[in-house]
């Protein structure tokens, strides 16, 4: 079970910033699923470690960053494939893994078509209400959630060639695209290293189907390159991949209560993100409502009732 030092909720100042008990506690929850996610991680021997924001606070803070109000996790594609498996059916209650195919799952089609989804999972406290804008349809669970990236063999011109590049280009595209990137995927100034026709099928077939797609191409390709990537990013133009020998070892730092694995070169992970990550830059945090103890679906029910009890912003 999850420890937190008696003091943990006290408000206190970090860093020069204000941390309430309110976001403490938006804290804990997200440590409680984190340490239900570890558990299954470790039992079906699965590896993962901090990322983003979640691995600057682990070296620079041994914990949250003071503004920070969310959990980076992230898995090579093997690992992922396999937890997206074993976390939907070994999760207890109230926590749910979260993914593209079960919030497609759960939506109309024009929600699909009104409503921006991405490749990477959350594991949500059902219990609890973490909406950001804009909302997604009130089906989704939108309970305090962490993040879980996949990381795919990245575009290193050797392992991933340039022509295996330009399909999972075509494929993204195909999948996330907005209307006039897909339309150029059918123009004769268009290079898709892949037949046109079939990728003219691709575009027709429903949006679980053109990410299933998407996804064995990228899993029938791991360990060809040097490189990882989130593969979203990287084709989209966000980031670009990153050497794999940062991950060889996983080692292990203080983050609040919890012993979080880290990449063993997280220095050179962290500088390659973020150049000096030990200069401090503000940043906002991504809730807008939330609740640590009232349900989501009750807030979307009846928003009124519960307007003066959830809190607007974090601090």
């Amino acid at each position: 079970m999850l420890q937190l030092r008696e003091s943990f909720f006290e408000p206190e100042v970090i860093c020069d910033y204000q941390v309430s008990t309110e976001r403490k506690r938006i804290w804990a929850r997200e440590l409680e699923i984190l340490e239900a996610f570890d558990a299954i991680c470790r039992k079906h021997g699965l590896r993962y470690w901090a990322a983003y924001g979640t691995l600057l606070g682990a070296v620079r803070h041994r914990g949250f960053i003071p503004w920070d109000d969310d959990l980076d996790l992230c898995m090579p594609r093997e690992d992922y494939d396999k937890a997206a498996i074993v976390m939907k059916e070994e999760l207890e209650a109230p926590f749910e893994w979260q993914d593209l195919y079960t919030n497609l799952s759960l939506c109309t089609p024009e929600e699909i078509t009104t409503h921006h989804m991405l490749p990477f999972a959350k594991i949500c406290n059902r219990m609890t209400t973490a909406i950001s804008p804009p909302a997604m349809p009130p089906a989704i669970n939108q309970g305090i959630w962490i993040d879980i990236f996949p990381f795919d063999d990245g575009f290193d011109g050797h392992g991933l060639t340039p022509e295996a590049f330009q399909i999972e280009k075509s494929l993204c595209v195909a999948t996330f695209g907005k209307p006039e990137l897909k339309e150029k995927l059918l123009s004769p100034d268009y290079e898709p290293c892949m037949d046109r026709d079939d990728l003219r099928a691709i575009l027709n077939l429903p949006m679980e189907d053109r990410f299933r797609i998407f996804e064995q191409t990228l899993a029938s390709v791991v360990g060809v390159s040097t490189l990882y990537s989130y593969k979203y990013s990287e084709i989209f133009g966000f980031s670009s991949g990153f050497s794999k020998t940062f991950y060889e070892h996983t080692d292990y730092l203080p983050f609040e209560s919890f012993s979080m694995p880290v990449p063993y070169k997280y220095h050179d992970m962290l500088s390659f993100w973020y150049g000096d990550y030990n200069k401090l830059v503000m940043a906002e945090g991504h809730i807008t409502i939330y609740n640590t103890e009232i349900s989501y679906m009750d807030y979307f029910n009846n928003p009124g009732k519960y307007m003066d009890s959830l809190k607007i912003g974090v601090d």
